[in-house]
């Protein structure tokens, strides 16, 4: 008989053989590759179950979960750094932007003005341009006439008049006949009144609100006359040129309730200039012709006073600028700058005075001194030009005459000096320090300054 070999019995405990428990190990171990994992399957799969010694161990899913939420924050992190980085990073490019465009606006000079025709503007005979709040305002004779700086007409009037006189405070402007009887108010859109007088017209101040006051003259009196936004006469009062002077300058407040007269009289072969401050609003009711200040000075002449705002009035003599303090009923001297050269010319704008000097070191022809609301000298500008007309407008300087203009800041920076192709009458200064208007021979044009 065949010799049949015999095999031990390879069943383990569990009744699964020990080939078929490796088969198994096999294709758990080949599960985990196939799911991408490149470790041992869990040792639990392995090992018999029912001794329940193994330690509990973290469902790969969950591990896998939680590492992702980490990331997750870590992200989010991250991005808010970065954003901070950005948002810095901004700021400070941000800030050094500002401070480049300051040193380039504060430092910049122009070389050339190129002039271009904008529109014709017929000149009257014997008419004065002058810069009306931005606007043109021609006068003359026969009438007057305002227009935009792009040739555009306003308004038109008609009037004769021998001697026309005008005044100017924001965009409120009043002709007058010197020596006759009619006043003429406008604002640079329209016409708003006029008053007509029976004694003779010596001097007018028109306010910010469209009230005007009038110095008026006879041989013996003079007569101070307030008229209202409408044309209506709010007060006036009488002077004796014998007890008080001949009026020499009048100014109103921007609010049209304050008046300051600057009259000059003989007295004891004496030259005394009195200054007077009325008040015709309800602060002024209890005063005696509404007179709430006076202020007397010997040997000096005060040809020009004005108001800076409501709150500061200048007055300007031969000797000194004096700036007084009329935020309160009774005004108050808040500044005395005694002047040692003579004066040549006064310049103002609503925030400062210029006082124009003739150079006495030589260096230059003349030096033009500022000063603001509070009397402070803010700065002092030297030229050489024989100058035509100058000009505040915020915080530059505007010097010129036919065929040249200069410009400073009012610290005395130049910022143009050159000249012009054409005869420039007046000069109109706008928003852009690098574009002005200006009026030449029968036409409006544009300077644009490179």
């Amino acid at each position: 008989m065949a010799k049949v070999e015999q095999f031990p019995d390879q069943t383990g405990e569990n009744g699964i053989t020990e080939n078929v428990k490796d088969q198994k190990t096999r294709e758990i171990f080949d599960s985990g590759r196939r799911r991408g994992n490149s470790s041992m399957p869990d040792d639990s799969l392995l090992m018999g179950s029912s001794t329940g010694q193994n330690p509990a161990r973290e469902p790969a899913g969950q591990k896998a979960e939680k590492d992702n939420d980490l990331t997750y924050k870590d992200q989010i992190k991250k991005h808010r750094e970065r954003i901070r980085i950005y948002r810095i990073f901004g700021a400070v490019i941000a800030v050094i932007a500002v401070l480049l465009t300051v040193l380039f606006f504060t430092t910049r000079h122009f070389n050339r003005a190129e002039i271009a025709k904008v529109r014709d503007f017929p000149a009257e005979e014997g008419a004065v341009c002058v810069n009306f709040d931005g606007h043109v305002l021609q006068y003359g004779p026969n009438g007057a006439t305002c227009a935009d700086t792009n040739g555009r007409a306003r308004w038109s009037i008609t009037y004769e008049m021998d001697q026309p006189i005008v005044s100017m405070s924001g965009d409120k402007a009043a002709i007058a006949d010197y020596g006759g009887t009619s006043i003429y108010v406008m604002s640079v859109k329209k016409q708003l009144y006029t008053v007509n007088t029976s004694i003779p017209i010596h001097k007018i101040s028109v306010s910010e609100s469209g009230e005007v006051a009038a110095i008026l003259n006879d041989s013996s009196k003079s007569w101070i006359r307030l008229y209202s936004k409408e044309g209506k006469e709010i007060a006036y009062f009488i002077r004796s040129m014998e007890e008080n002077g001949f009026p020499m300058d009048v100014a109103v407040s921007p609010d049209g309730e304050k008046v300051c007269v600057s009259s000059l009289l003989m007295k004891d072969d004496s030259v005394i200039s009195n200054l007077s401050f009325y008040n015709f609003g309800k602060a002024g009711k209890n005063y005696d012709q509404h007179m709430v200040g006076y202020f007397e000075y010997t040997n000096e002449v005060f040809p020009y006073v004005r108001f800076m705002g409501n709150k500061a009035c200048a007055a300007a003599s031969d000797s000194r600028l004096v700036v007084f303090d009329t935020s309160g009923t009774e005004p108050q001297n808040s500044f005395n700058n005694m002047l040692t050269e003579n004066l040549q010319g006064i310049f103002a704008s609503e925030n400062r005075i210029g006082l124009l000097f003739t150079d006495l070191t030589r260096e230059n022809l003349y030096h033009l001194d500022l000063f603001g609301r509070d009397g402070k000298k803010e700065g002092s500008i030297g030229f050489t030009m024989v100058y035509g007309d100058i000009q505040i407008e915020g915080n530059n300087v505007y010097i010129n005459n036919e065929r040249s203009m200069q410009i400073y800041t009012v610290n005395g920076r130049e910022i143009f000096n050159g000249g012009f192709d054409r005869a420039v009458k007046v000069l109109i200064p706008t928003s852009r320090l690098s574009g002005l208007a200006a009026v030449s021979e029968n036409e409006i044009d544009k300077i644009k300054l490179r």
